[in-house]
């Protein structure tokens, strides 16, 4: 019996030893930074509309054709601006097309790229600016307030 008493507390020493030797690995990752997702995807939250031409603009639409969403607003007088919010998408590049009504006229731009700044930050939620200038002339970009 001494025999197996002995082998006994080996084995449980062994045990112990192991079992204290990783403490210090796990008090590690309790006390590490917290990880922070840096792949965020940038999100869109409304839209602007400026009508900065001299004219009044109607039935102003911005449709990304890729996935059919589209967001609009009726009538904006010279020098005012038409904005709306929605839940938050994110923003994968997608091509738009702003398409409006001006002296009795339609126009689009046809599909186009929207300007995203370089120092955007992912983690703050944008909108996508639009400009109408004039008759046939509108762009827009993603800006954050």
């Amino acid at each position: 019996m001494v025999l197996k008493s002995s082998m006994l507390k080996r084995t449980g020493l062994k045990r112990l030893r192991t079992f204290l030797s990783g403490i210090p690995f796990f008090v590690l990752l309790a006390c590490g930074p917290i990880p922070v997702k840096t792949d965020m995807a940038l999100q869109i939250e409304g839209l602007v509309i400026e009508n900065q031409s001299t004219m009044f603009v109607t039935a102003v639409r911005l449709l990304v054709p890729a996935t059919g969403n589209f967001v609009s607003c009726g009538n904006i007088p010279p020098g005012l601006s038409c904005s709306t919010t929605f839940p938050e998408r994110n923003y994968v590049g997608n091509a738009v097309e702003i398409t409006w009504s001006q002296a009795g006229q339609i126009h689009s731009t046809g599909p186009f790229d929207v300007a995203t700044p370089d120092d955007i930050e992912t983690d703050k939620p944008a909108l996508v600016r639009v400009v109408i200038t004039g008759p046939g002339s509108a762009g827009a970009m993603v800006i954050q307030r």
